[in-house]
C-alpha cells in the first residue's frame, strides 16, 4: 500500500471515488489470485509420485 509520502501516490478526491467499481475490482483480484493458487495446488499435486518400497516377504 502506498503511503501519502511515496512519489508514486496519487490522491483522488471523494467526489471522483466510485467504490462499487473499486469493490468489484478487488473481488476480481482475489478470484483471479484464488484460481492461480489452485492451479498452482493442482500442478503440485499432479507431479507428486509416492515413492515405492519393495516388499519383503
Amino acid at each position: 500500500m502506498l503511503r501519502i509520502t511515496d512519489k508514486a501516490f496519487k490522491y483522488t478526491s471523494a467526489v471522483n471515488t466510485d467504490l462499487k467499481k473499486r469493490f468489484e475490482q478487488i473481488i476480481r483480484e482475489q478470484r483471479a489470485a484464488a484460481k492461480a493458487a489452485q492451479a498452482a495446488a493442482r500442478t503440485v499435486t499432479n507431479s507428486v509420485v509416492p515413492i515405492r518400497t519393495p516388499s519383503f516377504a
